[in-house]
């Protein structure tokens, strides 16, 4: 499999300060208080001039919100009760992550696709109305060869932030060793989405329990923490990285509604307070534009 090269080791701490800029801490940090420990993967404190996000904001990390993009919304009053029951549970970011697969749609063709999209959501918007801002970016399906594309424009807008999905199959070491490429070496923050689903293998568990050991996340879906039989996996999972990550991968109002709150509770509840704090505080830093490289 892959093996990172000495100059590409994750360090047990770093930190970089220019100007107003904050760059570092990276390890285990006790929360005062409690025994519980909480992982910090990087803090990032934004420059003078960018919007001010504070720490009570709620990301969604993964929706299939933008209307008629793929399997989720079909219409912008779809779009709109998903974003209504959003707020409703405190969400104020929300990521617009439709499916992209390389061999329907090119990169260009995606991202026009996705533009009115988004347009036409924003237009449905009523004035007035506070509803959470939508991201947009994309849930990337793996394929062949990924890393000699550019894959910027499929990152959450502003970001190089990329949410890729792994293939629903036994992965290869070549694979594995695309993730490790694009994280080291073309410093893509990469997002492992639902990696629960994944772990149908010892192989594939394996293999995962090696990328961890990359600088990248790995974002559980809130639904396989509410269900009992995939609850201890994707805790596991949650402790395993140091980027834990929670999304609601909503498609609809129905048979897969907005659900982060019950995938937050049940975080709050078996890894603590903090844990969760700093789960919102990883996907606030990860959205945030203009993320500064480490």
């Amino acid at each position: 499999m892959f093996a990172a090269r000495e100059d590409q080791k994750r360090p047990q701490e770093y930190r970089k300060e220019s100007g107003n800029e904050t760059i570092g801490v990276r390890g285990r940090e006790n929360a005062p208080g409690s025994e519980k420990t909480v992982r910090a993967f990087w803090r990032i404190r934004v420059t003078e001039g960018e919007s001010a996000r504070t720490m009570s904001e709620i990301v969604d990390l993964h929706t299939h919100i933008l209307p008629g993009m793929d399997d989720g919304s079909k219409s912008a009053e779809m779009s709109l009760e998903m974003l209504r029951a959003l707020a409703q549970a405190g969400v104020t970011t929300v990521c617009g992550t439709s499916h992209y697969y390389a061999n329907q749609n090119d990169t260009a063709h995606f991202c026009a696709r996705r533009e009115r999209a988004v347009e036409a959501l924003r237009a449905a918007m009523p004035a007035g109305e506070t509803l959470p801002r939508v991201l947009p970016a994309a849930e990337v399906a793996y394929f062949p060869h990924m890393e000699e594309h550019r894959l910027e424009r499929l990152c959450v807008e502003h970001t190089r932030t990329l949410l890729l999905e792994m293939p629903f199959a036994e992965w290869t070491d070549l694979q594995a060793e695309t993730v490790a490429t694009l994280a080291l070496d073309q410093k893509f923050r990469v997002i492992l989405v639902h990696p629960e689903r994944f772990c149908f293998s010892k192989g594939n568990r394996r293999k995962l329990e090696r990328l961890v050991e990359l600088p990248i996340g790995l974002q559980v879906n809130a639904a396989s923490l509410m269900r009992w039989r995939t609850r201890k996996l994707s805790l596991e999972l949650l402790e395993l990285t140091d980027l834990p990550l929670l999304g609601s991968d909503c498609h609809n109002t129905t048979t897969r509604p907005p659900n982060l709150k019950g995938g937050r509770d049940i975080v709050q509840r078996k890894l603590g307070e903090a844990f969760l704090a700093q789960m919102d505080e990883n996907a606030q830093r990860i959205t945030a534009p203009c993320l500064a490289e480490v």
